[in-house]
């Protein structure tokens, strides 16, 4: 509770800064069209480089394995309000042909949970979870 209260007697963020966070929760396009007006945007907050070149990198990785990122859509508000726990990549992956399921898997990072729970102890953590009977059900 106290840190709750603390944070509620921080002042508003700036009115620019706040317009700067929605436009990149809006950002929701293809991975390489993403990281260009994720790089526009980044010019008016250049805090954002170190996780584009970490975005970057990832879909170089993606790429030299075959998978063509220029089919991947990207989300930046993806799990904000279902994921809270997540704080570094996550993902989704539905059939876009059946809106009326549920993603057929998630998942991400979560390090600072495993920080948080393990007493300040720094532990990688990466999870997620595969529902096998909604893949059978889009497989049909």
């Amino acid at each position: 509770m106290a840190a709750l209260r603390a944070d509620a007697a921080e002042p508003a963020l700036p009115r620019g800064q706040v317009e700067l966070i929605d436009a990149v929760l809006a950002v929701r396009e293809t991975c390489s069209f993403a990281l260009e007006h994720l790089r526009d945007i980044a010019v008016d907050m250049p805090a954002l480089l170190p996780a584009l070149e970490t975005f970057e990198r990832r879909c170089d990785a993606l790429s030299a394995r075959g998978i063509d990122v220029a089919e991947l859509d990207f989300e930046a508000s993806y799990g904000r309000s279902s994921m809270e726990y997540y704080d570094g990549f996550a993902f989704g992956f539905v059939c876009e042909s059946r809106p009326d399921l549920p993603p057929i898997a998630t998942g991400g990072r979560y390090d600072a949970l495993t920080r948080r729970l393990g007493g300040g102890q720094e532990i990688p953590a990466v999870g997620g979870v595969i529902r096998p009977g909604i893949l059978l059900e889009v497989a049909r």
